[in-house]
């Protein structure tokens, strides 16, 4: 009667666990284009970019004026899309900000994302700054909800 009842109950607490995993988000693995502190993109972003076209257009509003030489990354929009987030224009350096993780869960692509500024009276760099961060991650036809890190840093 014992070892039944043990069975039963490991059976029991393994259908559990499984139940509660099942209503749990997939982890997306993100790859990483480009992140810094100068953009030539001053408004406050957070999209998703699907299509060659319109990656070429956002890539050029944000290189040209910031004086970035590089290329722009490559992305195969077959099989990828584009998340954007940007801080818009600060007064001063110490802000950041990154796209921490993607989670396929329900209906919805759920995006962390970490801002961070600099502490009251912390000595910064006294210029312009607009953070960013592109990523690429597999190509998801789920609604996009981007939601702010509870972990560290200041919002």
């Amino acid at each position: 009667m014992s070892v039944t009842l043990t069975v039963a109950i490991g059976l029991s607490l393994g259908c559990l666990l499984d139940c509660n995993a099942a209503g749990g988000g997939q982890s997306v693995s993100i790859r990483s284009l480009a992140k810094g502190a100068f953009s030539g993109i001053r408004d406050a972003r957070q999209e998703i970019v699907k299509a060659a076209d319109e990656w070429e257009k956002l890539w050029k509003q944000h290189a040209i004026p910031a004086g970035t030489t590089g290329k722009i990354p490559p992305v195969d929009f077959s099989k990828e899309m584009v998340i954007v987030a940007t801080l818009g224009t600060k007064r001063t350096g110490g802000y950041s900000i990154e796209i921490v993780s993607a989670e396929a869960r329900d209906k919805s692509l759920i995006i962390t994302v970490k801002k961070s500024a600099p502490p009251p009276g912390a000595i910064t760099v006294q210029a312009l700054t607009a953070p960013y961060h592109f990523v690429a991650v597999r190509r998801s036809d789920l609604k996009a909800e981007f939601v702010e890190s509870q972990e560290g840093g200041k919002k």
